[in-house]
């Protein structure tokens, strides 16, 4: 497994998720240093990172119609966001599932 790369705070008030546009896989959530959510972004072509972490913060709601997705956004100027790069959707499908089953964050509990 890949290491780790912390790209800053949910709400991009310390960095920019643009420059992960083009990068796909897992992601994860820490508050305080205790992980809340894992995730995945997979739409390669269609802004990667990017799209997907912002899905959480844009004024739509339309990406927060589960419990997770709507704490994502109530939190999103706590929440420090790190990634694991991958190559394919399928892979990143995979990693999201091994790093829930492995690391069981709080966030991801299916209601």
């Amino acid at each position: 497994m890949s290491a780790w790369i912390c790209i800053g705070l949910l709400d991009e008030s310390d960095c920019d998720f643009s420059n992960y546009n083009n990068k796909i896989g897992a992601y994860k959530g820490e508050i305080d240093g205790e992980l809340v959510y894992v995730g995945k972004a997979t739409e390669l072509n269609n802004g990667g990172y990017r799209k997907r972490l912002r899905d959480y913060t844009r004024v739509s709601n339309s990406a927060r119609n589960y419990p997770a997705g709507l704490k994502m956004h109530e939190n999103k100027s706590n929440i420090i966001i790190s990634i694991q790069i991958v190559s394919t959707a399928d892979e990143a499908v995979i990693l999201e599932r091994e790093l829930i089953g492995n690391l069981n964050p709080k966030w991801n509990v299916q209601a």
